[in-house]
């Protein structure tokens, strides 16, 4: 049984003053982390939903889909995800095959990645912490703080911590 980080769409395409400031916590949290660290990565494929009922191309091209450079090893396991959910066949696998239990999740979109994949890991029996710190919205402060009080009635109070709770 294992422990997962799983770091969220931490892309240049969603490189924002809102995602460069959870970077000291992220970074933070991948340099003392007891167990797996998984970084997702959004993809929006052509003719997706995404481009066809939002207009939105970004992310189909090589540049918006890199690491921030600050999180780039060598060493990093990144699964890409091309739905709001990152707990697709991918991640499913992984989870399976390394036998983890708890997932800790940050990163960029509170109010929809993090809250979404939350949600389908409750809804999978795997234990999910959201790292309230670790996490932010491109759609401002209201909607990521409106998405963790969401999230502690989703997952329970408990289940919201900050960094330093992940890094004792």
């Amino acid at each position: 049984m294992d422990n997962l980080l799983l770091i969220i769409d931490m892309q240049e395409g969603f490189r924002h003053a809102k995602s460069e400031i959870i970077l000291p916590n992220l970074l933070k949290l991948k340099n003392s982390f007891k167990g797996k660290i998984v970084f997702s990565k959004f993809v929006n494929n052509k003719n997706s939903l995404f481009e066809k009922q939002l207009n939105w191309t970004k992310f189909q091209n090589d540049e918006d889909k890199k690491l921030f450079s600050e999180l780039q090893t060598s060493n990093n396991i990144e699964l890409e995800h091309d739905a709001y959910t990152v707990f697709n066949e991918g991640l499913k696998e992984f989870t399976s095959k390394n036998k983890i239990t708890k997932v800790y999740l940050c990163g960029i979109y509170t109010d929809v990645c993090i809250i979404k994949t939350a949600m389908d890991l409750f809804d999978n029996n795997i234990e999910t912490f959201v790292i309230e710190d670790a996490c932010n919205s491109l759609h401002g402060k209201k909607n990521h703080d409106s998405a963790i009080d969401s999230l502690k009635h989703i997952l329970g109070k408990k289940q919201v911590l900050l960094t330093d709770d992940v890094c004792l």
